[in-house]
């Protein structure tokens, strides 16, 4: 049974402010509320995950241990907007890191997600995760994709299933501009 070589990468990504207003959907962030966010930052920083899986096809997994599920879980049921907050903090973490390991990936361009193969899976179990037939991993802050980044949406095991690439009309639920008659 083959398993791919596992290598830990030791990332610690910088605060990507910009991206975490994204995610948050948040326009402004006071100094307070600011430092309260990085305190949560520097808190997961010890529970963030990257590995290298493989040597010659490799790819990268970025994770946080499930701990911060849990509290993402527990301030959701107190306060769903400091949960909403805290959520785009992990979401953060782990774009932050792949933007840090691979600068190529941009503003607009994706990870794309590879095919769940035997020894991929097997590979990822000895590090306590389940790739699961659909591409997801079992973790809700994760991700795992070609390292270096290559390939795009044509190798993505998602292409079928990601709105990108089903050409639905979403005008009518992003915001638009009144159409000229």
């Amino acid at each position: 049974m083959k398993i791919l070589s596992i290598t830990q990468l030791p990332v610690q990504p910088e605060f990507d402010f910009p991206t975490f207003l994204f995610l948050s959907q948040i326009e402004e962030l006071g100094p307070r509320d600011m430092i309260a966010v990085l305190d949560v930052w520097e808190k997961w920083l010890p529970l963030l995950k990257v590995y290298k899986l493989g040597d010659r096809k490799e790819h990268v997994v970025v994770f946080l241990e499930s701990e911060v599920e849990d509290q993402v879980d527990e301030i959701w049921k107190q306060s769903p907007s400091e949960g909403f907050k805290h959520e785009a903090i992990a979401q953060t973490m782990i774009m932050g890191t792949l933007k840090a390991l691979m600068p190529e990936l941009g503003e607009k361009q994706c990870a794309p997600v590879p095919e769940p193969t035997k020894p991929l899976c097997r590979t990822l179990e000895k590090i306590g995760l389940n790739l699961q037939d659909s591409g997801a991993l079992d973790r809700k802050y994760a991700t795992i994709t070609p390292y270096p980044h290559r390939y795009g949406c044509e190798r993505c095991h998602l292409k079928d299933s990601c709105i990108k690439n089903m050409n639905l009309d979403l005008g009518g639920i992003m915001k638009s501009q009144p159409k000229a008659e």
